[in-house]
């Protein structure tokens, strides 16, 4: 007489095949993946650390060092010659941004003769700052209220990482309208 078998029974040689076909799975994947070492079973397999992320893998987009905010200003001084006082001359300083993100200009300030020179940075007060590869200009005002050499700075507070920049500025008053 023959035994019955239950289905019961053959579980364990269905999981041994299934397990068999899955592992060959890994192994053509690995192969054709381009990781030949998982389809050798003498290769160690144990888990290689996290790849580390370099500009030069494309498949992680790592910023290359870019340059945040740069104020470039110029000119580093002005000279006013010679005016007669009461009189009025002006001239501009430009702020070019030559980095990668927004500059923003805090504040323009004149130290030294502030009687005889003023600054107008209004052009450069933009609240999102200066784009980049963009450029501002301050206007510079000379107007002597004494005679004599005069002179002053201009700084130039900026969220550049060359912050504050300043400017040299020079200027002669006479009673004479020159």
């Amino acid at each position: 007489m023959t035994e019955k078998k239950s289905a019961w029974s053959s579980i364990p040689a269905v999981v041994a095949g299934i397990a068999t076909i899955l592992t060959a799975t890994v192994a053509l994947v690995s192969v054709i993946g381009g990781n030949r070492q998982a389809a050798d079973p003498q290769v160690d397999q144990s888990p290689s650390p996290t790849p580390t992320p370099s500009a030069s893998d494309s498949a992680f987009p790592v910023p290359t060092g870019g340059v945040a905010p740069r104020a470039v200003i110029a000119p580093k001084s002005l000279d006013f010659g010679q005016l007669g006082t009461g009189k009025s001359s002006q001239q501009k300083v430009s702020v070019t941004n030559t980095g990668n993100e927004y500059l923003v200009i805090d504040e323009v300030t004149v130290s030294g003769r502030t009687d005889s020179f003023t600054a107008d940075g209004q052009e450069c007060s933009e609240p999102a700052g200066i784009a980049p590869e963009d450029t501002c200009e301050i206007t510079v005002t000379f107007s002597p209220r004494v005679t004599g050499s005069l002179a002053a700075s201009m700084e130039v507070k900026h969220s550049g990482n060359t912050s504050p920049g300043t400017v040299a500025l020079n200027g002669e008053g006479r009673l004479l309208d020159l």
